[in-house]
């Protein structure tokens, strides 16, 4: 229902009067609509206006009152909001209180706000909100949100001081409907918001250890390994266990040559049968040679009166791994040789040939192509032994195996010593962080050391070794040290992406959090080798 801007106020009572229109609406000239008559606001005309106007100039003169009561009203909140006792009273209140007025402006801030963000009210008072909002003081506005809206919204802040808080805004509307001010209630959650991540955090490492158990469970004595390089080369390895073809490894010390070996000897058809590690390195020739093929009595001064097993008699239908090979003497290198060829061997002093079959796997830190360019080990013998050729990488090339082999050895000590300890995400930060020279060795000494020695049941980056803190390539650095700033961006991004990559585990929502293409991750991730 509508009436034009020249109609009589009675033509308006009798559409009320003889219809069920609650409303009507008022139109000029041109058929816009200039405003609305109700059944409410009718009875305020009839008590206070002239009938002898059209609707046009009733509506107008209703108008300029409202904005004569707004402007009074506008004026009272202010000398309520400079008033001495309402500033003693939002002072007085714990939460922080940002008052804003209808153009978004600020006008008031209480002591707790200035407590919370550490932001004054000079620097404040005064502002919009979108100049508070560049200048870095906040990350978005609850005001301009409740201007917008024109309804009460919540919504949580980051402040300059890196503090989070969640603000309530809440519109006072005047008489017409306009927003006079909007109050903003402010309370800090950064302590909430940290104790929400310290649950996340102990969940995630919660479940972490729940399946680094059920994977070591399934093989207790197998290695577990988690990076594309380990879990590519063990499927190598288990394949080749189903044969009796010599296997070589190398890799640095401490990588965990040993563990590689028993998993060969555990999948192969061997595997009920004995396992024995020789360190060739670690004793003279007369007395490696006596380990390794026995001897019979009287065969040398201080020789058993009964005479010796050698390590290839006993290892008898299992699996012998002669570790640090290329430390054997060459003397030595010859018989051993004989041993592959033939499966037989004299044990020193005899004439008996002992005829074996065992399996020998053969591991060494050095190079050993070197070593026969410079004579110091048989060329024949080399071959012989690296008929499958293993390089297991070191720790600091597959160091998504850093978070299980942790979780391992501090279930392992925890077992051996009677303790229920157990280590935070930030100290496998660290872990991460650091090169490892010593590899697994190194890792699993470490954990045996803070599991004897931490006081407390949670192992955390302060009780790790100030070496270790120091030495980690993504330290924190001295305010004062000036890198280049393209390396300090390169720094910076490779920070960001391996802990995206720890917590949310593929490119694709890695790429998503840091608002990057999968391509973008996966090319970065290619050039730092990780």
């Amino acid at each position: 229902m509508q009436l034009h801007k020249n109609a009589h106020i009675s033509r308006a009572i009798e559409q009320f009067s003889d219809s069920t229109v609650e409303r009507i609406k008022v139109i000029n000239d041109e058929g816009d609509v200039i405003g609305t008559l109700s059944i409410e606001n009718m009875r305020d005309i009839l008590d206070s206006e002239d009938l002898s106007q059209s609707l046009g100039d009733i509506l107008q003169a209703q108008l300029r009152r409202n904005k004569e009561t707004s402007s009074h009203i506008d004026h009272q909140y202010s000398e309520i909001l400079d008033s001495p006792i309402f500033t003693d009273i939002v002072n007085s209140l714990h939460d922080g209180v940002f008052i804003t007025n209808g153009d978004g402006v600020t006008v008031k801030v209480n002591q707790a706000y200035e407590r919370i963000t550490d932001l004054k009210a000079e620097q404040l008072v005064g502002s919009h909100m979108e100049d508070v909002i560049k200048a870095g003081y906040i990350s978005k506005s609850a005001s301009l949100h409740v201007l917008k809206e024109e309804r009460p919204v919540t919504l949580m802040q980051k402040i300059a001081n890196g503090r989070n808080i969640i603000v309530s805004g809440t519109p006072i509307f005047s008489n017409n409907g306009d927003i006079l001010y909007v109050i903003n209630s402010v309370r800090d959650i950064t302590e909430l918001l940290e104790l929400k991540h310290q649950v996340e955090d102990l969940q995630e490492l919660k479940n972490l250890r729940q399946s680094f158990k059920e994977a070591y469970s399934k093989s207790e004595d197998s290695p577990f390994y988690v990076s594309d390089k380990m879990k590519n080369l063990l499927s190598i390895i288990e394949r080749v266990a189903k044969t009796d073809a010599q296997i070589l490894m190398h890799g640095e010390t401490g990588v965990g040559k040993t563990m590689i070996a028993k998993h060969v000897h555990e999948k192969s058809i061997r595997s009920n049968n004995s396992f024995l590690e020789l360190n060739c390195g670690a004793l003279p020739t007369n007395l490696i040679e006596a380990e390794l093929f026995g001897y019979e009595a009287g065969a040398f001064t201080g020789a058993l009166s009964k005479g010796k097993k050698g390590l290839l008699e006993v290892a008898d239908q299992g699996t012998l791994f002669l570790d640090e090979i290329g430390d054997l003497p060459l003397e030595l290198q010859v018989k051993l040789l004989k041993v592959i060829e033939d499966q037989a061997f004299y044990p020193v002093g005899s004439s008996k040939l002992k005829h074996i079959d065992v399996r020998i796997i053969a591991a060494s830190h050095k190079n050993l192509k070197q070593l026969v360019k410079t004579g110091a080990f048989r060329e024949d013998l080399y071959y012989r032994l690296n008929v499958v050729p293993i390089h297991i990488p070191p720790l600091r090339e597959r160091k998504k195996e850093i978070h299980a082999m942790t979780e391992h050895f501090l279930n392992e000590y925890n077992a051996a010593y009677g303790f229920d300890k157990t280590i935070t995400l930030e100290a496998i930060d660290a872990f991460y962080d650091f090169d490892w020279p010593g590899n697994i060795r190194e890792l699993k000494n470490l954990i045996e050391q803070l599991v004897v020695t931490t006081p407390e049941d949670h192992i955390t980056r302060d009780d790790l070794p100030e070496e270790l803190i120091q030495s980690s390539k993504h330290a924190p650095r001295e305010e004062d040290d000036i890198i280049p700033l393209k390396q300090a961006i390169e720094e910076v991004e490779r920070t960001m992406i391996t802990k995206a990559m720890r917590k949310y585990k593929t490119t694709r929502k890695v790429a998503e959090v840091l608002e990057v293409s999968q391509s973008t991750i996966v090319q970065k991730m290619k050039k730092w080798g990780e």
